[in-house]
């Protein structure tokens, strides 16, 4: 179950909170109902489609996409977290065109938390458009196919002779016509169709348009509820103390002084697991945040920290190039790098550095957990809601059907909120206290907590011939692995490549990786490995077409003239920016692409010094992810990937020093401001490919075009991030 929110055309209100058994009724009492539930595909298994009338669907623990009511209200359920990339309209988008009703007209909702209904609903790796695409089509098919064999059986004709459109089925011979809402109680009580004709792609109205979004409204004028808004009767407030040097252990503390703070309950022990990892802490329960907080600053607490501050940004720097001249394990391996470098007529080496960063979405981390004995609900933002439920059932050693799962609106989230250990701890402080409790990290906490995103070094070689053809590179990457940060084994896996682009015609590629194992925290941020493999990546085939005495737009189109995708952004951004006409003195033009979630990206970024100092004017992406379901979404999403894209480049990173994060907050890890950013221009294009991500393929491109421009008006070569853009 969940805490569901009802939008209208004016704004989002908060609903009651229901169980799914009631609301089932409360809905009948209104009219019959039509569920079309889809369930997602099994390896091996076709996905099933299954109708159920309102009446049996009281004994069924599932929920549907689908609701119609005998008034022809419609409401079409969105089975992704919202996290602001915009699945709340866009996967109701699709159903609605198939199942031929005006989107502006629908009443959306957002989906139960059910693995059984609709796989693990985790919002990561922008796969929420391209792993639903087909299914959420084949939902609104056959819901509009059992609609129009109903009014064919109340008209005694048959189905070939009648159509859909606009929430009415027409018989074409009569002009007849019956409103979805007077057919639901009849296709309620037929089969539903399992394989539904889908409407031909030229035929799309939905599909390809942006229309107002309905989660706008809610979140302009205060009305949309976040984790962080949720309240619970009895609740209390949990603010934690642990090691700034993550895996500092706990020795003891002192509670006195904190216990004096009015309104403080409890001081307790608590723990989280990150990646493997066991992080203690020593948590204030309190009647309201204020206090724990207070509580919190009054603590004593003793840590071993073991030699963990003995560890430093230049140590771990140190270690890395260290590391570098290991071979490393093979990923790719084409023709023979060796021979072909050693004997190239030219050869070029470099290496580049990129830092640990933050997520730091601007919804602090949050969790209300209220753990009974029989029976567990959670309340917050997630980006993982069935994967929250099964470690939540877990620890409480309850039955996942026992555990519900409220998730709302997440205030950003870029990979952070797919980990359970924040409700770990409130479970654990629940458990311990027998109350709903709610933990709230603070941007502190945040900033030096972690998990983060992996520091990286990139160590590449390359070789042209003598008519400046690129005939062999080699690109050791060395660095954390997400899913192997604890264990025994020392082998890299291919994951730490991500970014590589392995497009380019190069006849002698050998792509490797290195893995380091420290115990500084690394998880998932947007788009991974890709926003520091494709910086070192595409600013290496940079150096590499100056030293050939080429174009870098021009040397990329050489090595992919058989990627008709690839071919046609980096045309498309070379049109745009009018990348081929003379430029003014003291401007520059830098270029890059990358693949990521399937889509393909091009970056041109334009600068310009003004006043003595460098100034980024103008970025300029072409994006193609396929069928662009809702194009002002990949648009916002890719403006806010340069965004954050920039202030990974030269804002920000993070530091450590004495085996701690030095930044502490938004003065000294800072973003990117609003007067600070650039013109932004998006080419969404356009083709019949699958839909594929586009949260997250604007980003990497963003640091390598922008040091490839600086290095064309300069000469300098930035090598590592983040820059002093003001000092260049």
């Amino acid at each position: 179950m969940l805490l569901f929110f009802e939008i209208n055309e004016i704004a989002m209100k908060t609903s009651q909170k229901l169980r799914r058994r009631e609301f089932i009724r409360l809905t009948a009492m209104s009219g019959a109902a039509v569920f079309i539930v889809g369930y997602f595909n099994v390896k091996g298994k076709s996905p099933k489609i299954a109708n159920l009338s309102s009446d049996d669907s009281l004994g069924a623990k599932m929920n549907a996409y689908i609701f119609i009511d005998s008034s022809g209200r419609i409401t079409i359920y969105n089975n992704r977290p919202e996290m602001g990339q915009g699945t709340f309209e866009s996967i109701p988008m699709i159903i609605a065109e198939e199942l031929e009703v005006d989107i502006n007209k629908v009443n959306i909702m957002q989906s139960p938390a059910s693995r059984k209904l609709y796989g693990d609903q985790m919002v990561v790796g922008s796969r929420s458009i391209s792993d639903n695409f087909g299914l959420m089509r084949k939902i609104g098919a056959s819901a509009k196919e059992i609609l129009i064999t109903a009014a064919a059986n109340r008209w005694k004709v048959g189905t070939d002779d009648c159509y859909a459109q606009n929430a009415f089925v027409i018989h074409r011979p009569s002009g007849k016509k019956l409103g979805y809402g007077e057919l639901a109680d009849d296709a309620s009580k037929l089969p539903p169709s399992q394989n539904p004709k889908l409407k031909d792609a030229k035929d799309f109205k939905i599909i390809g348009t942006s229309p107002a979004r309905k989660d706008v409204p809610a979140k302009i004028n205060g009305a949309a509820i976040f984790g962080l808004d949720c309240r619970i009767n009895g609740m209390l407030y949990a603010s934690i103390e642990r090691s700034s040097v993550f895996l500092g252990r706990l020795i003891s503390f002192d509670d006195t002084k904190a216990k004096a703070v009015k309104g403080v309950r409890y001081v307790l022990k608590t723990q989280r697991h990150v990646w493997g990892h066991l992080r203690e802490g020593v948590a204030v329960v309190a009647d309201s945040y204020w206090a724990a907080v207070q509580g919190r600053k009054v603590l004593e607490v003793k840590w071993d920290n073991g030699d963990l501050e003995s560890w430093s940004t230049k140590s771990i720097k140190e270690d890395y190039r260290k590391a570098g001249g290991q071979d490393g394990t093979i990923f790719t391996e084409k023709g023979n790098f060796k021979n072909a470098f050693d004997t190239a007529a030219v050869k070029i080496e470099a290496s580049y550095e990129t830092p640990y960063q933050a997520h730091v979405p601007m919804e602090p981390m949050n969790a209300i957990v209220h753990a009974k004995k029989n029976s567990v609900e959670f309340w917050g933002s997630t980006q993982n809601p069935n994967g929250f439920l099964s470690s939540l059932a877990k620890q409480c050693s309850v039955a996942e059907e026992d555990v519900i799962i409220h998730y709302t609106y997440m205030g950003g989230a870029f990979g952070r909120r797919s980990l359970p250990d924040v409700p770990e701890e409130a479970a654990d402080l629940s458990m311990k206290t027998g109350a709903p409790v709610q933990v709230i990290w603070s941007r502190e906490d945040d900033l030096t907590q972690g998990p983060f995103r992996a520091c990286s070094l990139n160590v590449c070689k390359g070789g042209l011939d003598k008519n400046g053809n690129l005939i062999a590179l080699e690109h050791k990457v060395v660095c954390q692995e997400i899913n192997n940060q604890t264990g025994d084994s020392d082998t890299a896996g291919d994951a730490i490549a991500g970014g590589i682009n392995t497009e380019y015609s190069i006849p002698n590629l050998s792509i490797k990786g290195v893995l380091r194992k420290f115990y500084i925290p690394i998880s998932y941020w947007r788009s991974v490995y890709h926003s520091t493999n494709c910086f070192a990546h595409e600013s290496f085939i940079d150096e590499m077409a100056v030293s050939a005495k080429k174009d870098p737009l021009e040397f990329r189109l050489s090595l992919l003239k058989d990627h008709v995708r690839y071919t046609a952004i980096l045309n498309a951004v070379a049109e745009k920016t009018r990348w081929y006409k003379p430029r003014k003195s003291d401007t520059g033009m830098g270029v890059s692409i990358v693949e990521r979630s399937g889509a393909f990206t091009a970056a041109v970024a334009e600068i310009a010094r003004v006043n003595g100092k460098v100034k980024v004017v103008k970025l300029t992406v072409a994006i193609d992810s396929g069928i662009a379901v809702n194009p002002d979404n990949i648009i916002a999403q890719t403006e806010g990937c340069v965004v954050m894209g920039l202030t990974a480049a030269y804002k920000s990173g993070l530091t450590i020093e004495n085996g701690k994060v030095v930044e502490q907050n938004f003065h000294n890890y800072q973003l990117l401001r609003m007067d600070e950013c650039p013109e932004i221009e998006v080419i969404v294009m356009k083709n019949n490919y699958d839909p594929e991500g586009a949260g997250e393929p604007g980003l990497p491109p963003v640091a390598p075009a922008l040091t490839n421009a600086i290095f064309n008006m300069t000469g300098t070569r930035i090598r590592e991030l983040p820059f002093n853009l003001n000092k260049i």
